[in-house]
């Protein structure tokens, strides 16, 4: 029992050398922060600013001159805004045409250089003034000035009248009847309503088709509006008597499943019926749900059985 109370007291109560050094170390710093105020607070002196002082005033002054001749930046903003307002408000107004008076003559007329550029180009790109209020269309005439120059603004009788849209300029197309199985793209461009790319998807379409059956089956290419279509339809005929026509019962599965009406997967399904039924037309494959009826009487003109 002795022994385990002694054991005890030095497991608690007993330091290594490290912890010694550490102890001793604590003990100092506290001593420190216990002395330091009392020393420093001894030995403090008020500062000596009277070098400092001396250095201000000569800066004072050396600066002092320069300050008098300073111009205020408000000053230098109102006074340049004052000259230029002054130079854009026109001395004089004068009658001028807004068709033809140069860059020159329009910042007399008090508009800025890049304002002046503005309306020139404006009417380079083809703008013409046929009246005094076409004027205020551009951007950097404002409605103040507009009503400044408005009793000022003459347009020249030639302005006036817009161009005639007669043949010279605007030659019609003849009314036409184009045969859609035989004409090429340069007779179908003379349709009204069919330009270069629509004339070229009706020639690829009728290749894929074998021709056209009917006149409604332009409805069925790429981008054909039913405005478009019923501006068309009184331009064109078809002659059935030219369709390539598909024999379902030798046909192959490339020539089946190139047909717009009868698809790949379609084609698989009338081989298949026809290797095991044997005949094979268009009823059949109806019947037999190859087909359904829709696509079945979009494809029998096609057909030769």
């Amino acid at each position: 029992m002795r022994q385990y109370i002694v054991y005890t007291v030095k497991k608690f109560l007993v330091f290594s050398k490290t912890e010694r050094i550490g102890v001793a170390v604590l003990l100092v710093l506290l001593t420190a922060f216990q002395v330091a105020p009392h020393i420093f607070s001894s030995h403090s002196a008020t500062p000596d600013f009277s070098v400092f002082t001396k250095k201000i005033d000569s800066l004072s002054q050396i600066l002092s001159p320069i300050e008098s001749e300073m111009i205020e930046v408000s000053d230098v903003a109102y006074n340049y805004s004052k000259r230029h307002a002054s130079a854009r408000t026109p001395a004089s107004l004068f009658t001028f045409d807004p068709n033809t008076a140069d860059a020159n003559t329009f910042e007399r007329l008090g508009f800025s250089q890049k304002q002046a550029a503005v309306i020139v180009n404006y009417r380079a790109k083809g703008a013409v003034f046929r009246r005094p209020d076409d004027f205020k269309k551009i951007f950097v005439v404002t409605p103040e000035r507009f009503e400044q120059l408005k009793p000022y603004i003459q347009i020249a009788e030639i302005f006036k009248t817009p161009p005639k849209t007669d043949s010279a300029y605007f030659p019609k197309r003849e009314t036409v009847i184009v045969e859609l199985n035989t004409a090429d793209t340069s007779e179908l461009v003379k349709i009204r309503g069919i330009g270069a790319y629509t004339a070229m998807q009706i020639v690829r379409y009728r290749e894929q088709l074998g021709g056209f059956a009917t006149i409604g089956q332009l409805r069925e290419i790429r981008n054909m509006t039913a405005e478009r279509f019923e501006q068309i339809a009184p331009q064109v005929t078809v002659d059935t008597t030219l369709l390539t026509l598909i024999d379902l019962q030798t046909a192959d599965r490339e020539v089946l499943a190139r047909h717009p009406y009868i698809g790949a997967y379609n084609a698989r399904g009338i081989i298949h019926f026809r290797s095991t039924q044997g005949a094979c037309d268009i009823d059949a494959l109806v019947k037999n749900n190859i087909l359904d009826a829709g696509k079945a009487e979009q494809l029998r003109p096609y057909c030769k059985n």
